[in-house]
């Protein structure tokens, strides 16, 4: 090949890989807080009352539970809440998901991705997602606030009282 027929070869592949290369920095990412929309959302509050139901019911039954039987039952407790809160998060990822996928195309996003993994830029699209999954009302998110917050503090009663007994 000649020096002239090699140089239009090489300024065509040019030409035709310039659109291709220019658009490879121009991502369009959306990233979302998590905890914000599982807190926020109809959905997400949902769940999270029957897991905490489901968590409450298998208490009293190890309560309920003779001395005999009661490593027995906690073990079969402990099975059973994993496997109905990992039933649980599933449903609730598959919704998000959906929503997310929703939300891309939508937003006309190449991508979104979880808001920790963002060290700069990007477009912040949770109050989107919140508002598409469904927002939870005020008096619904305060009131599951102040759920976690009582059943933190319970929790934390329950783990100084046997240092106490023990002193």
């Amino acid at each position: 090949m000649n020096k002239k027929m090699k140089s239009l070869v090489l300024g065509a592949t040019l030409l035709v890989a310039l659109p291709i290369l220019g658009g490879c920095g121009n991502n369009n990412i959306g990233y979302v807080d998590s905890m914000k929309v599982a807190n926020s959302t109809e959905k997400g509050l949902a769940i999270t009352k029957e897991i905490n139901a489901k968590d409450k019911e298998l208490q009293a039954k190890v309560a309920a539970a003779d001395e005999a039987s009661r490593q027995q039952v906690i073990q079969q407790a402990r099975q059973e809440f994993t496997a109905f809160s990992n039933a649980k998060a599933s449903e609730y990822r598959q919704y998000q998901e959906q929503q997310i996928n929703e939300l891309v195309k939508e937003k006309k996003l190449d991508v979104i991705i979880e808001k920790g993994a963002v060290v700069g830029g990007g477009t912040d699209v949770t109050d989107d997602l919140i508002n598409k999954m469904g927002k939870a009302s005020d008096a619904d998110i305060k009131a599951a606030e102040n759920e976690a917050n009582a059943a933190a503090s319970q929790d934390a009663q329950a783990q100084a009282q046997p240092q106490e007994s023990a002193q």
